[in-house]
């Protein structure tokens, strides 16, 4: 396969006879040539990966993931309050005026208000027909009064806390 016309060359690297390709080097020590002009890249480690594998890191995530899920449990019942709709303004067989109902809807914010950790300070909401503010009974469960159930033809108009729905007595 060779021609003997052409004188037989070598590489200069290894020695190994090149079949009159002229040139210096073989295929495989121009490949090995170019490989050493490449640059290992050294790996990065993350900076905390050291950390996170002592125990004391461990601990530490630990207590964080501890933590933000006693977050989640504390704050479960006030994210099921907040998709909740307010009841009905009105579950009996009671007629009432439109001041009556008014009132009735009053007692209803207030009791929401409530519910999601209001004092009842501030702006004070007042009875439609009596022009008064309500009569808030402080304690662990508030009960949130009428001042002037008789204006409305009950003996008393009130609501609590825990137990938000406006209750209507009468004589």
């Amino acid at each position: 396969m060779t021609d003997p016309n052409k004188p037989e060359t070598f590489c200069q690297r290894c020695g190994n006879p090149m079949a009159g390709e002229g040139k210096a080097y073989c295929r495989q020590c121009l490949i090995d040539q170019a490989e050493s002009h490449i640059r290992d890249t050294a790996v990065e480690t993350p900076k905390f990966k050291p950390w996170r594998d002592t125990s004391g890191g461990k601990i530490v995530m630990g207590l964080i993931v501890l933590a933000c899920a006693a977050t989640v449990v504390y704050q479960t019942p006030r994210t099921l309050t907040a998709f909740k709709t307010l009841k009905p303004v009105r579950t009996g067989s009671y007629a009432t005026d439109a001041a009556t109902d008014q009132c009735l809807k009053n007692l209803w914010r207030l009791a929401h208000d409530f519910q999601q950790g209001g004092t009842g300070v501030g702006q004070p909401i007042v009875c439609p027909a009596s022009g008064k503010p309500y009569v808030i009974t402080p304690g662990p469960n508030p009960e949130i009064r009428c001042p002037d159930p008789g204006a409305h033809g009950f003996r008393e108009i009130l609501t609590s806390k825990k137990n938000p729905v406006p209750e209507l007595k009468r004589d």
